[in-house]
């Protein structure tokens, strides 16, 4: 008898010990601010020219804000390490910042259709990378000088459909391809012609559309993107008339726009430290009120 209850005994012990839970482990802790980084020449697309660099702020969240960053040179010439200041100016302002390289203009029918393509596919896979490098993936603001400009306001005035481009900067870029070449024709038409795939002159109802239709003068509309200016008044290269124009057609058709006027500036100010301080906070600013 005192043997069963001995079995019994190491019975009840061992059947305890075995329904004892597992040793709880303690959470991983959690993982420290993400730091200020930039991941420079990643491919985009398949042409060496469609690269960018993807600038990411310190302590960014699901919520930072993404800018995309457009290089000028007439279409034709130029690199996003040009404006290697508004990438890290606008990440130090707390901005995701894809700064953008695209093919320029080639003998193709339609260089004006391939960079806004160009633009396109940069955009876009941008966008994906939100998930991967923790910034908001929903939105974004686009900007550019000189050419640059002009492709941001005309991808943004006609490739957004999905309402994804909350607003666009433009410094030094033309709008008004048609009076640009029409009144400058010896000056502006050997870089526009390969560009749009067709000369100005001999003027014909096909020229003048063209020019027309590449145009943002020509493309704003009462839903036109929320928009902001920047340019020298001594800007010989894309005269301010250029942003002014454009400036005025949007007040008529009641879409948000600023202008500022740098006096006594040229076609770009990046040695100016406070000029370029200043165009860094007002597209700060512009960006945040049209979230």
């Amino acid at each position: 008898m005192q043997k069963n209850y001995l079995f019994l005994f190491v019975l009840v012990a061992i059947s305890l010990f075995s329904c004892e839970p597992d040793p709880i482990n303690p959470p991983p802790p959690p993982p420290g601010p993400l730091t200020d980084t930039t991941i420079q020449n990643i491919s985009y697309g398949a042409n060496a020219s469609q690269k960018l660099d993807l600038g990411l702020p310190a302590g960014r969240t699901t919520a930072t804000p993404l800018a995309v960053v457009v290089h000028g040179g007439g279409w034709s010439t130029g690199d996003k390490a040009e404006l290697a200041w508004l990438l890290n100016g606008l990440k130090q302002r707390g901005f995701a910042v894809a700064n953008i390289n695209y093919r320029l203009t080639l003998n193709t029918p339609d260089n004006y259709k391939m960079q806004l393509d160009d633009v396109d596919s940069a955009v876009q896979f941008t966008l994906r990378q939100a998930l991967a490098h923790t910034f908001n993936g929903q939105k974004l603001y686009i900007l550019g000088h000189s050419a640059g400009g002009h492709l941001s306001l005309a991808y943004a005035y006609t490739r957004n459909a999905n309402g994804k481009v909350k607003g666009v900067g433009s410094l030094a870029g033309p709008t008004d391809l048609f009076a640009m070449s029409y009144y400058n024709f010896n000056i502006y038409n050997q870089i526009l012609q390969p560009f749009l795939g067709i000369p100005l002159f001999p003027l014909t109802a096909t020229s003048e559309q063209r020019y027309k239709n590449c145009s943002p003068q020509y493309q704003a509309t009462t839903t036109s993107t929320p928009t902001i200016f920047f340019h020298g008044d001594l800007d010989f290269v894309v005269t301010p008339d250029q942003s002014s124009g454009l400036f005025a057609k949007l007040g008529t058709l009641n879409v948000d726009r600023k202008i500022i006027n740098y006096p006594l500036t040229f076609h770009d100010w990046w040695t100016d430290g406070a000029k370029v301080a200043n165009t860094l906070d007002e597209l700060k600013t512009w960006f945040n009120n049209h979230p």
